[in-house]
């Protein structure tokens, strides 16, 4: 099976593909930017001004982590690390919402035992410190797993670094006729937002959006060794103080450059949640793979079985792709029925 893009979908679903003993080739141009190379990669279970955990958030999150755990073992290199974030609350209303959700079981399951002092020092950081922590959360550093992936295929002969044209390609029954002749059993496109352009999907309702991320280096912040949210994320990606901080969404200019105006309402917000100095060193754009409703699209063509699809991961493919890749292969491989919201046959 040929895979086009090696970005975090398609590198799981060739990871998938590889543990069921499939031929795999992934197919990427190797671009420096892409949304999966910029994207911080981390989960949080409970997101938004209404503190929402969805329904499937604990299947999902036993997923990712076997899914990482997995190619951790294979690569000899854990990418995906465990880590508390810290939900700062902003309004008189979070509170209240909180101490209502806080009587699910389920919602609770993710949540640290209430502390009454503040749970960032207030003299690193603004406001009352009030908020709550998330235990099951976590972040995978997305640039370096891919990496090593590619690496780990490369060697193996299962990649190759070109483009495709997706025009070119002939599907027949038993498979799919490439551009310089060859065959393929299936050519699954996984290729991110470029997938807007691709011919075989054109009834796919894309919402991409443009996403920008700084790095800042707080060497006061230095012992801060979990997630901060509050409105916008902080991450810390070492252990001297470096971090990164986002993340913005526009949709009226869908390229890669970064913006001054993103650099500014990034750096107002850090001024809101820091008392300390920090300093600029990186700016970073990519365009996200959304689709309509925010849902994950995989499958097969509703017409021509032999090419398939799999793309719209967005802001929570890290936490969402490795269950998705897994339902895929298994349905690729085995004939294994798609979740019907997902199945881009019929959506």
């Amino acid at each position: 099976m040929v895979i086009v893009g090696q970005g975090l979908a398609g590198t799981l679903l060739g990871w998938e593909l590889v543990r069921r003993g499939q031929r795999v080739l992934l197919v990427d141009e190797g671009a420096a930017v892409s949304s999966s190379k910029v994207a911080a990669g981390i989960v949080t279970p409970i997101t938004g001004k209404r503190l929402a955990l969805g329904s499937e958030v604990g299947a999902f999150l036993e997923e990712a982590w076997a899914s990482y755990g997995a190619v951790a073992r294979v690569l000899g290199r854990a990418h995906f690390h465990r880590r508390a974030q810290v939900r700062l609350f902003r309004g008189e209303e979070e509170p209240r919402r909180f101490a209502v959700k806080c009587a699910a079981a389920d919602f609770a399951g993710h949540v640290a035992p209430e502390r009454a002092e503040p749970l960032v020092d207030l003299a690193l950081f603004q406001g009352s410190g009030r908020g709550f922590e998330m235990v099951t959360s976590g972040w995978l550093e997305t640039r370096a797993w891919l990496e090593d992936s590619a690496a780990w295929f490369a060697e193996r002969g299962l990649l190759q670094r070109r483009a495709v044209n997706a025009a070119a390609l002939v599907p027949e029954r038993w498979g799919v006729r490439l551009e310089d002749g060859s065959a393929a059993a299936a050519v699954i496109f996984c290729e991110g937002a470029a997938a807007r352009s691709n011919p075989w999907f054109p009834w796919i309702a894309w919402k991409c959006a443009k996403g920008e991320i700084l790095t800042i280096e707080a060497p006061a912040l230095a012992a801060e060794r979990r997630i901060v949210n509050a409105g916008g994320w902080l991450l810390p990606v070492d252990g001297a103080g470096t971090f990164r901080t986002g993340s913005t969404y526009g949709w009226d200019q869908l390229d890669e450059q970064p913006t001054e105006a993103a650099r500014a309402l990034l750096e107002e917000r850090l001024s809101r949640l820091l008392r300390v100095p920090w300093r600029v060193v990186g700016q970073e754009a990519a365009v996200r793979p959304i689709i309509h409703q925010s849902l994950a699209r995989l499958g097969r063509h509703p017409v021509h079985p032999t090419l398939a699809f799999f793309n719209g991961l967005g802001s929570k493919g890290v936490l969402h792709g490795p269950r998705y890749a897994r339902q895929l292969a298994d349905h690729l491989v085995d004939g294994a029925p798609l979740p019907l919201e997902a199945d881009v046959a019929g959506n």
